[in-house]
């Protein structure tokens, strides 16, 4: 799952806290796998772009 699909998926969460944990679960996930490739080398989160995207698209109809 590729950033654009986990923050669309994110945000058919039933609220936006369970949004929010849904794309930072992704993204630790993502980031723990690119630094077991990557041993010693260098890896990286982007938590404030993916929180980003989901507090922008997360629907207004939704629950809090």
């Amino acid at each position: 799952m590729n950033f654009t699909e986990a923050a669309k998926r994110a945000c058919e969460e039933p609220t936006l806290i369970d949004a929010l944990s849904f794309i930072c679960i992704w993204n630790s996930e993502r980031a723990i796998k690119q630094a077991l490739r990557n041993k010693g080398k260098h890896w990286e989160t982007f938590f404030r772009i993916c929180i980003k995207e989901v507090m922008d698209n997360y629907p207004n109809d939704h629950q809090m």
